[in-house]
């Protein structure tokens, strides 16, 4: 078999192969954006009964507090001690953000991986050219 059927057979299965692997891929994708939209919502409607349930002990923290002075000085305490813990959440949470970087490894991997596909596409049809 001449080296030009070859390579093009070697690109033809190369399609052939990457066509199966993105239409596997596809269909183990949708099964679990499925799994993870129930789990998503799952998660969402917890979240609000938290959040349902954090108000309550706001509340509570501030009636119990109005108990030893007064009420506008409870509400105004609660409030402090509330933005002072989602200030420092907040500032720890950017500052860890900012630690987060490009996956360096797999892009200069894809990069080698495109020079190497190249150079040897580009020897493959220098070697069928003088061949010819």
């Amino acid at each position: 078999m001449p080296l030009g059927a070859l390579v093009s057979e070697f690109i033809e299965q190369g399609r052939h192969l990457l066509r199966a692997e993105f239409t596997l891929a596809r269909t183990e994708l949708k099964s679990e954006a499925k799994k993870a939209t129930a789990g998503g919502g799952m998660v969402a409607a917890g979240g609000v009964v938290l959040l349902l349930g954090a108000m309550a002990l706001v509340a509570f923290l501030v009636i119990a507090l109005a108990q030893v002075m007064p009420l506008w000085a409870s509400a105004l305490l609660v409030t402090v001690l509330l933005l002072a813990a989602g200030s420092g959440l907040a500032a720890v949470g950017a500052k860890r953000l900012k630690t987060i970087h490009a996956p360096r490894k797999t892009i200069q991997t894809l990069k080698e991986d495109s020079q190497w596909a190249s150079t040897t596409m580009r020897s493959a049809k220098s070697h069928m050219h003088g061949h010819a």
